[in-house]
């Protein structure tokens, strides 16, 4: 999961048209329609670099929905990506009164859109995984380092910085916890999903998930 709603987009793609944008072309190779169910799987992108929950992919998650009105459920697969992508298309599938369903892997950042669904059910054999946010030292360095961002945010120094990073990291923290909240989720759960690490993740048993109201059948 890809910490901190403000993080600058770190995806550089060379364009291969100059009639649709390139990354609205890697994002519509995550999603296919199936009559009435639309799947969405991160790991069909081409290039590794964007299997992942993409700011590109909101987009086009809100125009194939449009186009499509006869859509009432949508199967979800992935390892993740940036929360504020995911959090903006779990609004689009609340507003739209999907059903969401797990397919193989709904893990870090996938849960958000999971638990946007109406009914969310998941595939036997399948899992849903939790870890808490993180943010790796190099991508805080290179985001400390552009000086167009430090200008913007008014850094004078590292300690400046850090405390920002602080801040932000309850305001997250705070915002998710809500959501999971306002979507039925059990809070002891939620205190759970923010105790495993990204690198082993916390896969609770379909029992738990039921509990928890993390899924609902």
């Amino acid at each position: 999961m890809k910490s901190l709603k403000n993080l600058l987009k770190q995806f550089c793609i060379i364009s291969f048209s100059f009639l649709v944008s390139p990354l609205n072309l890697y994002a519509n190779e995550k999603f296919k329609v199936d009559g009435e169910v639309l799947h969405y799987n991160t790991e069909l992108a081409v290039e590794e670099i964007n299997r992942n929950i993409m700011d590109e992919d909101v987009e086009v998650l809100l125009n194939t929905l449009k186009d499509n009105p006869n859509i009432k459920i949508i199967n979800l697969t992935s390892w993740g990506g940036y929360i504020s992508a995911a959090v903006e298309m779990a609004d689009i599938i609340i507003d739209f009164e999907l059903d969401t369903h797990v397919k193989e892997i709904c893990f870090s950042a996938c849960p958000l859109l999971l638990i946007g669904g109406e009914k969310r059910t998941l595939e036997r054999g399948s899992k849903i995984g939790f870890h808490r946010s993180y943010w790796s030292s190099d991508s805080m360095r290179d985001f400390y380092e552009d000086k167009e961002t430090r200008e913007n945010y008014g850094w004078d120094n590292e300690f400046v910085f850090a405390s920002w990073v602080y801040d932000e990291s309850q305001e997250d923290i705070y915002s998710q916890f809500k959501y999971y909240l306002e979507r039925g989720v059990s809070p002891s759960f939620v205190i759970e999903t923010m105790r495993a690490r990204s690198e082993d993740g916390w896969y609770p048993r379909r029992k738990e998930l039921l509990e928890a109201y993390i899924i609902t059948q």
